[in-house]
């Protein structure tokens, strides 16, 4: 969440000093609470996995019987079901809750968040990625009413990072926006060589992002282990979000670190003992596991430039936004792939958040915003 004030784009944080809230929800048992968000529904995937979902966003709006919704939801702890209207439910303690729901409870978070710096938030700004047709926007609509906000406008996730990098120095000619989060991939082309910059080119891939390297990852410890043990950690859904879990962190420490451990404790009962998941994992290694995946979101963007007509060469610079491109190997890649330089500009990780503010402030003072017209 961030706001503009006096001029200033300010990245809000919660009570616990974070500016990210994880986009997971999980829900305690029957009489124990209401629906958990964030950073403790994050640690829960471990622990409860059937009551907890995480990316929900990649369900938000879609039919439940789409092929990616089935393989998608055919992997998870949880129960899901199809609505009337074709979109998925996840069934909880004998009730059903609709993905705007599940949305809402974090977009609600996020509005208790703000209410922390700010007086009786409203209004919003709210990002979305290139793939949202308009089915998925409404959707995306529909959430934020049930978390009390309203929509006054919203701004595809790449273009939101183009305005945010706008004053950056050196931010100039023709730039690609290569924006590999969590869940979703986009990249767009942005004509900036005008006081009024324009999106020439965009293209996504909804069904890609560093979740799907985490997946990457735990299937090739469950295998080394399914060869050491004859267990496969697949079938047992707790030991499983454990292995998930610990796999995402060991992503995130190689972004720092040249090699970490890759462990989870007590996994299997034997007659000995129990039996622990212990693996040593490094860049490159990680490198050699995600190379597919990166190479589909290189893809995505040749296809974005060809459909305008522009080659790697015509660019100035592609500058990174999304957690995943903090990964040294999604940064090799890019570079590699385009040839130009590859820049962070902005915070990677906020640069759409920002530029959804900066959006968001030109809307309130009535001024046209570059992209008012750039949805997707």
């Amino acid at each position: 969440m961030s706001v503009v004030r006096d001029g200033k784009v300010s990245v809000l944080a919660g009570a616990d000093g974070a500016k990210a809230i994880p986009s997971v929800v999980s829900f305690p048992h029957k009489g124990e609470g209401p629906p958990i968000v964030g950073v403790e529904a994050r640690r829960r995937i471990a622990t409860e996995p059937s009551r907890t979902i995480s990316s929900p966003k990649r369900l938000l709006g879609r039919k439940f019987s789409d092929r990616e919704v089935q393989s998608f939801v055919g992997g998870a702890a949880y129960r899901t079901a199809e609505a009337e209207d074709g979109t998925v439910l996840v069934e909880m303690d004998g009730e059903r809750y609709a993905m705007p729901q599940i949305c809402g409870y974090i977009l609600e978070q996020a509005k208790k968040t703000a209410e922390r710096h700010l007086q009786d938030v409203r209004l919003a700004v709210l990002a979305v990625p290139v793939s949202f047709d308009e089915v998925r926007c409404k959707a995306v609509e529909v959430a934020a009413r049930l978390a009390g906000l309203e929509v006054v406008g919203l701004i595809a996730e790449p273009n939101a990072a183009a305005l945010a990098n706008r004053y950056v120095p050196g931010f100039g000619g023709l730039v690609g926006i290569y924006d590999f989060g969590g869940g979703t991939f986009d990249f767009s082309i942005v004509d900036v060589s005008r006081s009024r910059f324009q999106v020439v080119g965009s293209g996504g891939d909804p069904w890609l992002g560093g979740d799907d390297i985490d997946s990457v990852l735990s299937d090739a410890a469950a295998n080394q282990f399914w060869r050491q043990h004859k267990v496969d950690l697949r079938k047992h859904a707790v030991e499983w979000q454990r292995l998930r879990f610990a796999c995402e962190e060991a992503k995130r420490t190689l972004s720092t670190a040249d090699s970490t451990r890759l462990e989870v404790k007590d996994v299997l009962r034997t007659a000995e003992g129990m039996v622990s998941l212990k693996l040593s994992l490094d860049r490159a290694t990680l490198s050699r596991a995600s190379a597919a995946i990166v190479r589909r979101s290189l893809e995505v963007a040749d296809r974005a430039m060809a459909q305008a007509g522009i080659k790697g060469p015509d660019l100035s610079a592609v500058y990174l936004c999304g957690g995943s491109s903090q990964m040294p190997a999604v940064r090799e890649a890019v570079q590699k792939h385009f040839g130009v330089p590859l820049k962070a500009g902005v915070t990677p990780e906020q640069a759409v958040c920002v530029g959804a503010a900066i959006h968001g402030s030109l809307i309130a003072q009535r001024r046209s915003s570059p992209l008012s017209a750039q949805r997707a």
